[in-house]
């Protein structure tokens, strides 16, 4: 099984030199991930695709949707292990009060 989504990365090697992150690249390339492998597995391959100027072993995944900033992945885990995180996060995106 695989999961599909956007990727990017937000350029804060210099904490000194933005106030403001914004993540890049601006138009987002989508990545497929498999749900079984562990995330740590995968991550060189989200290197290589964003050419991100950070280092490989400095780097993490973290869910974020509309504005909406999720948790942080277990890189020693699989998306199937972590499920919860992605469920949580999707019904606090799309929960919408009711006017």
């Amino acid at each position: 099984m695989s999961f599909t989504c956007r990727v990017q990365f937000l350029n804060d090697i210099d904490p000194f030199g933005c106030t403001t992150y914004f993540p890049d690249p601006p138009r987002p390339p989508l990545h497929t991930f498999s749900v079984t492998l562990p995330l740590i597995n995968q991550l060189a391959a989200v290197h290589r695709l964003l050419n991100s100027p950070h280092r490989l072993d400095d780097a993490a995944l973290q869910l974020y949707k509309d504005g909406d900033y999720g948790s942080y992945l277990d890189l020693e885990a699989s998306i199937s292990e972590q499920q919860e995180e992605f469920e949580e996060f999707q019904s606090k995106v799309f929960t919408q009060p009711v006017h």
